[in-house]
């Protein structure tokens, strides 16, 4: 049986996977994202957020990570991650509480413009709640266990640049989890499959 799940468990498991990270120079805009993970009930959940519907967003209304674009004033992409999660989310999570990096990522379609984006993942356990901006819809949050299952896969249609694609995705309770956002989770889960399993 595995052992609970704690920030430092989890912290030892990213560092030991490593990240594979792209020059800013592979891109015209640089962003980050925060994987937020807590303990609950044996498990982790992630959160993850409904996207507001923005006419000329190319994100409009997907499952997101709370994060966005690098600023001016932002001192690094940790600082990014940091500020986009208390815009979007009303989490103002410490440095301490970002417990490692993913892999870095760029989008697969060409209809989406040329951006690097950089995932966190980052442990909050503190009694505060959710409290979403104007940028999203809604927030829940998914058990570990759910985006595991293999029932919950499944497939996107999506027409890129005049023919039809096919994106893996996972359902849960109505929502879907697909491109950035699913890639994301998928290499978090896979750190944490392949780790415990050895």
């Amino acid at each position: 049986m595995n052992p609970p799940w704690k920030a430092d468990r989890v912290a030892r498991l990213l560092a030991a996977a490593g990240h594979t990270l792209v020059s800013p120079k592979a891109a015209d805009r640089h962003a980050a994202v925060t994987l937020i993970i807590r303990p609950r009930r044996g498990d982790l959940e992630l959160l993850f957020v409904r996207r507001a519907e923005v006419p000329g967003d190319p994100w409009s209304g997907h499952m997101a990570l709370p994060g966005g674009h690098r600023g001016g004033a932002d001192a690094d992409l940790l600082e990014t991650a940091r500020r986009e999660t208390r815009e979007e989310v009303g989490l103002d999570l410490p440095r301490r509480a970002f417990l490692g990096r993913l892999d870095d990522l760029h989008p697969v379609t060409r209809r989406i413009p040329s951006i690097l984006i950089s995932p966190f993942v980052a442990w909050h356990d503190r009694d505060i709640g959710v409290a979403t901006n104007d940028e999203v819809q809604y927030h829940l949050w998914v058990p570990l266990g759910a985006l595991r299952d293999p029932a919950r896969r499944s497939e996107v249609r999506f027409a890129d640049g005049g023919r039809e694609r096919m994106y893996p995705s996972i359902l849960f309770e109505g929502d879907t989890i697909w491109g950035l956002t699913h890639r994301v989770v998928m290499n978090f889960l896979d750190i944490l499959t392949e780790r415990v399993n050895r």
